[in-house]
């Protein structure tokens, strides 16, 4: 491992989170730009309408509505593209190793008066063992206090799974959150970046985002990574066919 990888590591065990400036291209960053675009827009209609998430009261799909968009590595080239990038793979396998699966991606979009998301985990979501994935994520405009950048409670990841047990309405469906006392808020951090940075975060990382208060949009592109040695815990749905990226596949392995 080189001397900035161990760097770059040893801050992601301790604080849970670490962030690389300057990780895309230009040419990268405008690709996935207009990609995301072209998706809101319908120009892109091989992509589901069934993974496009609307903003809380918007009926028509546009740039300035879209608020989601889910599986984007898993709908479409240019986001999987993306994915796979060896410098964000490298990235990943100085944190996870050297076996690296696709467990899911999202594009969050938020457009200006885009809401916020308030603070979870992403294991809550996730039904991997053991919960130690990685998100890459990573920033196609610049991340800014005014346009609902991320914020963290670093080493929170250190504290194990937190329970889920307060409501968060987002429009008409009900998500979750975790309740306010069991937060220690005088530890969180913004994560500010230039376009083209990425933050790599653990999946235990406690985290949220601020609302869009600029006229800008803050579009984040978030791919989550897994060990190709983790294991599948739902019992309840069958398990996906996940996409290695690098390494080998592991017999009763994801």
């Amino acid at each position: 491992m080189h001397a900035a990888d161990r760097t770059l590591a040893d801050q992601y065990a301790q604080q849970g989170f670490a962030v690389v400036e300057d990780l895309l291209s230009d040419e990268t960053l405008a690709r996935l730009r207009q990609r995301t675009q072209d998706i809101a827009e319908g120009l892109v209609p091989e992509f589901p309408s069934a993974d496009i998430e609307l903003e809380p009261g918007a009926e028509r799909r546009t740039l300035a509505t879209v608020r989601k968009l889910n599986r984007c590595a898993e709908n479409d080239s240019v986001f999987l593209e993306l994915a796979s990038e060896p410098s964000i793979l490298d990235v990943i396998e100085s944190l996870i190793g050297p076996d690296i699966k696709l467990y899911a991606s999202q594009c969050f979009m938020k457009p200006p008066g885009g809401i916020a998301k308030p603070y979870h985990q992403d294991s809550a979501y996730f039904t991997i063992e053991p919960p130690d994935l990685v998100t890459c994520w990573a920033a196609l405009d610049d991340v800014t206090l005014d346009n609902g950048c991320m914020w963290v409670i670093p080493g929170s990841h250190r504290g194990g799974l937190v329970g889920h047990a307060r409501d968060w309405l987002v429009g008409d469906r009900v998500d979750m959150q975790v309740p306010l006392d069991r937060l220690d808020l005088g530890r969180e951090l913004p994560v500010v970046m230039p376009a083209g940075s990425c933050s790599f975060h653990h999946s235990l990382l406690l985290h949220r985002s601020a609302a869009n208060l600029s006229d800008r949009s803050r579009r984040g592109l978030a791919v989550h990574y897994m060990s190709a040695r983790s294991r599948w815990t739902d019992p309840a749905r069958p398990q996906p066919a996940y996409r290695l990226l690098r390494g080998r596949e592991f017999a009763g392995c994801v």
